[in-house]
């Protein structure tokens, strides 16, 4: 007589294979989640490297009394959002010591501040803030295209508001310097 075992099934069934498929649902959208979450934490860590800069350009501008703008360069295909800054030279004529603008030279880079690169998908928006000037005499300083954000060397800046995006959503608060040069980050 031939002994005959039940037969037993070697495959899943399909519960055990909804459970494991569901398990790695679960793990995917976590990693996912956790990796825009980095890229989060990323963009909300240069906006604090940039308000970290902007004090000490302040600082540097008033200490040293030299006018100084941001320089920014947007993002394109192949590079990604920068920034820097430019110092305002004058040149003085030799025969009357009166200061006088180089017209080829106005702006140039400040060696003192190394060029700033912001994480894939982060860049800001510099939204200057109406400002009457009564007293000022320099164009280059004041008109439509001057830079949005200067700090002058006397302890006076531009007013603006400042907004961080990541991924064209805004990250933090607007940032806004007055114009003596206060900082709000709210």
């Amino acid at each position: 007589m031939k002994h005959m075992r039940p037969s037993s099934n070697q495959g899943f069934t399909l519960i055990e294979l909804m459970v494991v498929i569901v398990i790695m649902a679960l793990m995917a959208s976590l990693v996912l989640s956790n990796i825009g979450g980095v890229d989060q934490r990323k963009a909300m860590q240069a906006r604090e490297v940039f308000l970290m800069d902007l004090t000490r350009l302040n600082r540097e501008s008033n200490d040293q009394a030299r006018i100084f703008a941001l320089n920014l360069l947007p993002a394109t295909d192949v590079a990604p959002f920068r920034y820097g800054v430019n110092e305002y030279i004058t040149s003085i004529r030799q025969n009357d010591q009166m200061p006088t603008i180089a017209d080829n030279q106005k702006w140039q880079n400040y060696t003192g501040f190394k060029m700033r690169t912001l994480p894939d998908q982060v860049s800001f928006n510099i939204q200057a803030i109406d400002r009457q000037y009564e007293n000022a005499n320099n164009q280059d300083l004041i008109q439509a295209n001057a830079p949005k954000l200067m700090w002058f060397g006397n302890g006076e800046a531009k007013p603006v508001r400042i907004q961080f995006y990541f991924e064209q959503r805004p990250i933090g608060e607007e940032i806004e310097i007055d114009y003596l040069g206060k900082i709000n980050a709210s």
